[in-house]
């Protein structure tokens, strides 16, 4: 049965209806709300975890930055310290500014005094001439710098974890909140030490700042020790002049008495040569008129003593000439009479001289001539006798059989010629001592041979007299050879 739907009955759906949707509506908000909620909690969590970070980023930037800036700072001294030598100049540039860029504000470098045996502070910053005075003398009194001075490793300090002993009272005495001490070593031994702190626990000295002040005393100990061995070898640089100026000295003063010497030997030569050929001259001359016959008969026996008396007196005129002109050319006395030679025609009139012994002893000579140039500027009569003496040579120390060479080159500004021997050549003990005066070899033909030993010498200082340069080249038992040069013009 179908009941009629009243107005009453209507509202009152209607009210249930609204109510439903009410009560409905509001389950819904609630759920809403408490999304939206948890997601207002999330992105206040993660808010705070992202300034978090942040702020630990920016801390590890401002960190690095310091870091960096600290390094820059270091590497900068590293640059001067290797630029300068002198430590007074090397601890100018550790000063205030210098300190703050390495992010402290207060330093201390002390260094033990060998003659007082105790430690001194050799710069400072942050710090009063009084304060200074007052920590030197604390810390020496308490002995806490001998402990650092020993200290072989970097030592930290701050207020919070005091790890030294309260009775030195370190951070009052060095009025900071925090400390490293660093030792300086120089060749492997300690000869001071550094302390760099802060005053204030905002910026607190931490263990990240320990390699850095490490460095730091590092570059001071190099700055010692380049400036310990720029003056050891400045010293020493003075004492080995100061020692070539003693010994130059010496050897100019030894130079000048043999200068002396040598002249004193020249003109005694000189003297008793002359001396020596007027009584020569009258022995010779006499025994050429006794050998005449004009003052009597001269028996077979007597004539054969008086050419010996001739001969003998021959070879001391030569000897005696031969000194005299040695003395006359180290005085300057002999000026060399230059005047244009043919080469071709000096050498036919030595040969023409030198053929006797030649032939007498079987021995070839060969010419070796590869010039144009026929010209020498030279003194005829000097550069004869030092052929002569050089081919004389030559044919007495070369065996019968034989060979005798000379050669003759050209080069732009000289004429070299070379006298070249098959003979017994120079026993190299010998060499050095060849074109000393009065010298013979010590060999058994050298012994026999008759001679003064002045030969080589007079030819040496008439080539030298030329301005040309002689030498040889020996090898015993196969022979010698004698080079000389002379300027073409």
């Amino acid at each position: 049965m179908n009941m009629p739907i009243t107005a009453f009955s209507l509202a009152t759906v209607i009210l249930y209806m609204l109510y439903h949707f009410e009560i409905t509506r509001r389950i819904k908000s609630e759920k809403f709300n408490k999304r939206l909620q948890n997601i207002v909690d999330q992105l206040d969590s993660q808010a705070k975890i992202i300034i978090k970070t942040d702020l630990a980023l920016n801390k590890v930037q401002e960190d690095l930055d310091k870091k960096i800036a600290s390094l820059y700072t270091l590497h900068e001294l590293s640059r001067k310290v290797s630029s300068t030598f002198n430590i007074d100049t090397i601890f100018s540039m550790i000063n205030h500014p210098f300190v703050l860029k390495l992010g402290f504000s207060k330093l201390i470098v002390m260094f033990k005094d060998d003659s007082s045996a105790t430690m001194a502070i050799k710069s400072s910053v942050g710090y009063s001439d009084i304060e200074i005075k007052a920590i030197e003398m604390e810390l020496n009194k308490t002995k806490f710098a001998n402990f650092l001075f020993k200290k072989e490793k970097t030592l930290l300090v701050n207020i919070l974890l005091e790890n030294i002993d309260r009775k030195w009272d370190l951070l009052d005495l060095l009025k900071v909140e925090s400390f490293l001490s660093a030792p300086i070593v120089v060749r492997e031994e300690p000869v001071g030490f550094l302390i760099i702190g802060n005053t204030s626990m905002y910026g607190k000295t931490g263990e990240d700042d320990t390699d850095l002040v490490s460095m730091l005393s590092g570059l001071i100990g190099t700055a010692i020790e380049n400036a310990k061995l720029y003056t050891e070898l400045f010293s020493s640089h003075r004492e080995l002049e100061r020692r070539v100026a003693e010994r130059t000295k010496e050897l100019e003063d030894l130079n000048e008495d043999l200068k002396n010497l040598n002249k004193m030997k020249s003109d005694f030569i000189s003297s008793v040569s002359h001396e020596l050929r007027t009584p020569l001259t009258s022995i010779k001359g006499y025994a050429s008129i006794l050998m005449t016959g004009k003052l009597g008969d001269v028996l077979p026996a007597q004539k054969e003593r008086l050419e010996k008396i001739d001969k003998h007196s021959n070879s001391l005129v030569h000897l005696i000439n031969n000194l005299l002109d040695i003395a006359r050319i180290e005085s300057g006395k002999i000026q060399m009479e230059l005047k244009d030679l043919s080469i071709e025609e000096l050498l036919d009139s030595i040969i023409d001289i030198i053929t006797p012994q030649i032939k007498e002893k079987n021995i070839s000579l060969k010419i070796n001539s590869k010039i144009k140039f026929d010209k020498i500027k030279a003194d005829h009569s000097q550069i004869e006798r030092v052929f002569l003496n050089l081919l004389s040579n030559a044919v007495k120390f070369t065996p019968e059989k034989g060979v005798v060479t000379v050669f003759i080159e050209e080069t732009d500004d000289v004429i070299q010629f070379s006298v070249e021997d098959t003979g017994i050549g120079i026993p190299p003990q010998d060499m050095s001592k060849v074109f000393q005066e009065f010298f013979r070899a010590d060999n058994a033909l050298d012994q026999k041979i008759k001679g003064s030993g002045l030969g080589l010498s007079l030819v040496k200082k008439i080539v030298e007299a030329h301005k040309g340069k002689i030498w040889f080249n020996s090898e015993l038992g196969k022979g010698t050879r004698f080079t000389f040069t002379l300027p073409k013009y």
